[in-house]
């Protein structure tokens, strides 16, 4: 399937993960799966000891994600603020626990009422 984004909406998607091997491919494909396409994943790592990093290296290799592991251990709030500090500004920015899993229509879905308050 092939999306052509639009090009007055850019979206990023910002992921914090520790330990979330579990649960992170089927959350990365749901996001992958989404009606309307982020720009882009940018995920960070905080020092997960699972199988953690390992898929996020072959989401990356694929094109999917971005993905950095921190120097130390953050806590799951400055490892948001770090994720989301790495995404493009200029995009509206979408927040995404390890263990989601999004309906195909999240992002189309906020971005429509985020564009009705602009």
């Amino acid at each position: 399937m092939t999306y052509n984004p639009s090009p007055k909406v850019g979206i990023s998607v910002a992921m914090a993960t520790f330990n979330g091997g579990k649960f992170l491919r089927e959350q990365i494909q749901s996001i992958l799966d989404q009606e309307l396409k982020p720009e882009e994943i940018m995920v960070c790592d905080d020092r997960s000891t699972d199988d953690t990093v390992e898929i996020l290296e072959s989401y990356q290799k694929l094109g999917a994600v971005k993905y950095f592991v921190n120097e130390r251990n953050l806590g799951v709030t400055a490892n948001f603020r770090k994720a989301a500090s790495l995404t493009n500004p200029k995009n509206y920015l979408a927040l995404a626990d390890q263990d989601d899993i999004w309906l195909p229509n999240k992002l189309k879905s906020l971005i429509d009422e985020l564009q009705k308050i602009d």
